[in-house]
C-alpha cells in the first residue's frame, strides 16, 4: 500500500471519518489526488463512504474504515488468544477449549454450506467459488486447482489466520480437515502443513 493511502488510513483511523476536504487540508495534496486515491481505497476494500448530516444543508460526504481497512493495523488478538489456550490448558479446561473450536467450525461450515447450496442456484456463481471468498473474508489467501482428469480439487490455504492458536493446540488443523470432508462429502488428504513448515496446507479431495 502507497504511502499516502497509509497515511489517509491513519487520518481516518485517528478522526473516525474523513472528507476529501478534510484530507486536502491534512495532506496538501489536490483534490483530484485524493479522490483517485480514495476511489481505489473503496475499491481495495478498506474504506467505505457515507453521509453525514450536521446542520442545515446538504449531508457531506465522509469515509471511514471497513472490517479490512481497521485490521491494517496492528493487532495483538491472536497472541491474547494464544495466552487464553494456553491458560486454559494449564488450568485442566482441555474439554471446554474443544468444545469452543467444535463450535466455532461447525458455524464455519453451516455457512460454507450455505453459500455454496445458493451459488449453485444463481447463475454464472460456482460454489467452490463462493467457498474461495469466504476463505479470502477470513484469511486464509487461498488458491484452488481442479485436476479433472484425476477427480481431485486441491485446495491451498496460503496463510493461517491461527498461528498463533496451533502453537497451543493442532485441534484447528484437524477440523479444518474434517470440515472439508463433511463439504463434500469426500475423502481429503493434506498434503502440505504450515505447521511443518511448508508454505500452505494444501487438501486434496476426491470429486
Amino acid at each position: 500500500m502507497s504511502d499516502v493511502k497509509n497515511e489517509l488510513l491513519e487520518l481516518i483511523k485517528r478522526n473516525g471519518t474523513l472528507s476529501v476536504d478534510e484530507a486536502v487540508e491534512r495532506t496538501d495534496l489536490a483534490k483530484t489526488t485524493l479522490r483517485e486515491h480514495f476511489l481505489q481505497m473503496e475499491r481495495d476494500g478498506t474504506i467505505q463512504r457515507g453521509y453525514v448530516r450536521s446542520g442545515p444543508g446538504r449531508p457531506s460526504l465522509q469515509y471511514k474504515l471497513t472490517g479490512d481497512g481497521h485490521d491494517q493495523f496492528p493487532s495483538h488478538e491472536s497472541k491474547m488468544m494464544g495466552e487464553l489456550l494456553k491458560f486454559l490448558k494449564k488450568n485442566g479446561e482441555d474439554a471446554l477449549m474443544k468444545d469452543f473450536f467444535e463450535q466455532f467450525w461447525e458455524k464455519r461450515y453451516q455457512k460454507a454450506k450455505r453459500l455454496m447450496e445458493e451459488a449453485e442456484q444463481e447463475e454464472g456463481c460456482s460454489p467452490i467459488g463462493a467457498l474461495m471468498e469466504m476463505l479470502r473474508e477470513e484469511g486464509f489467501m487461498p488458491e484452488y486447482k481442479e485436476e479433472k482428469e484425476n477427480g481431485i480439487l486441491c485446495v491451498k490455504e496460503c496463510n493461517c489466520p491461527f498461528r498463533e492458536v496451533v502453537k497451543e493446540t493442532t485441534l484447528p488443523c484437524q477440523l479444518e480437515a474434517q470440515f472439508y470432508q463433511r463439504l463434500f462429502v469426500s475423502n481429503v488428504e493434506r498434503t502440505s502443513y504450515i505447521a511443518d513448515g511448508n508454505h500452505a496446507c494444501t487438501y486434496e479431495i476426491s470429486v
